[in-house]
């Protein structure tokens, strides 16, 4: 549409015109040797005064928008799923095709398809109501994924911050979530006699599991490598880009699993060369009797068990690897391998008895 330059007048303000209807401007500018122009219509409530001061503002963070994209190299114009197929690098394993189903699922067609620079913190409103059915474990996961999404913009300078904003994301009561296992104590003893007897002469295997006993998730125990296993000083690390919460965390190693490690050969920059372990999980429940088992379900066992011998929730918090646990606020100076010795010894004396 042609703009009528005869309707507009100068104003007090470089590159702002003002239409005779005294609402509509007219921005026409140059920026680094090139000519804009945009149309722009202000608020009709507002008085002449603030108008312009309003259509000041916008001038200048057109500006700025012109001066951002001009300098970045990524692609401006990149959507939120050309961004979630980049992120797919820092993922492996059970993590990635978990993030990717749950991604496929809710996102991809939706706010996926949004460019990057367009989404606001709206969206986000409209997107918890589309998940809000989920459990908040599950409505979390969303910003595990969007989360570093929106901060790798943020350093491709696609973007000057992020639109997800803490009232967005679910707030969750990790340990409060955990189901608690009836029988936990026998249960505990029995499902460690199970591994040790099924993997018996598996010392592949049975490291897998016995991780998992102490409180591991299967992605930590998958990722794990050798240089992240300390002989010397009997701690293991898990790092950020493995982690749940994108920190790296150090525990104490078992005994048990250190003498599984060092009865392996390979010589292997990865510990455990496999993808899933699932198919071990009927000969498991089989074996024990314990019907619910599954990798994850060992964590929730862990907790009541060990709780149910005395261990303060801090210890078994830090156990597990959660960072927002309300208790965990308070002990901020809190090291994870310290508080796993305290677990690792509880679990051994409940194992002894």
């Amino acid at each position: 549409m042609a703009i009528d330059k005869k309707s507009y007048t100068k104003t007090k303000h470089a590159g702002i015109k003002l239409h005779k209807d005294g609402i509509r401007f007219w921005f026409d500018f140059t920026l680094n040797g090139k000519r804009h122009s945009k149309l722009w219509k202000s608020n009709e409530a507002h008085t002449k005064a603030d108008r312009l001061k309003t259509a000041y503002i916008e001038l200048e963070r057109l500006k700025a928008e012109i001066l951002h994209k001009n300098e970045i190299t990524a692609n401006f114009d990149a959507t939120v799923n050309d961004y979630f197929e980049t992120l797919k690098e820092r993922w492996k394993g059970e993590t990635l095709k978990k993030y990717e189903f749950y991604y496929a699922k809710y996102m991809e067609d939706g706010i996926g398809k949004l460019k990057v620079k367009d989404v606001k913190a709206a969206h986000f409103t409209s997107f918890n109501k589309i998940i809000a059915h989920l459990a908040p474990s599950t409505r979390k996961r969303a910003y595990e994924i969007l989360q570093p999404l929106f901060k790798l913009a943020i350093e491709d300078e696609i973007i000057l911050r992020s639109p997800i904003k803490t009232s967005h994301i679910p707030v969750r009561n990790q340990l409060s979530e955990k189901k608690v296992v009836t029988d936990a104590v026998a249960k505990y003893k029995t499902l460690y006699s199970t591994i040790n007897d099924m993997f018996a002469d598996n010392p592949h295997h049975r490291a897998i599991f016995l991780f998992g006993f102490y409180g591991r998730r299967l992605n930590e125990v998958l990722s794990l490598e050798w240089n992240d296993i300390d002989f010397v000083n009997n701690q293991y690390r898990v790092r950020g880009e493995n982690s749940k919460v994108n920190t790296e965390m150090v525990f104490s190693l078992p005994h048990d699993v250190r003498e599984a490690l060092l009865e392996f050969t390979n010589s292997d920059v990865e510990i455990f060369n496999i993808s899933e372990v699932q198919h071990y999980y009927k000969a498991i429940r089989e074996h024990s009797g314990i019907e619910e088992f599954t990798f994850h379900w060992m964590r929730n066992l862990s907790v009541s068990a060990l709780s149910a011998m005395g261990v303060d929730l801090t210890h078994l918090t830090a156990m597990l690897g959660h960072t927002d646990s309300s208790t965990l606020k308070k002990y901020l100076s809190l090291q994870r391998e310290a508080s796993t010795s305290v677990t690792n010894e509880a679990s051994a004396k409940l194992l002894e008895g």
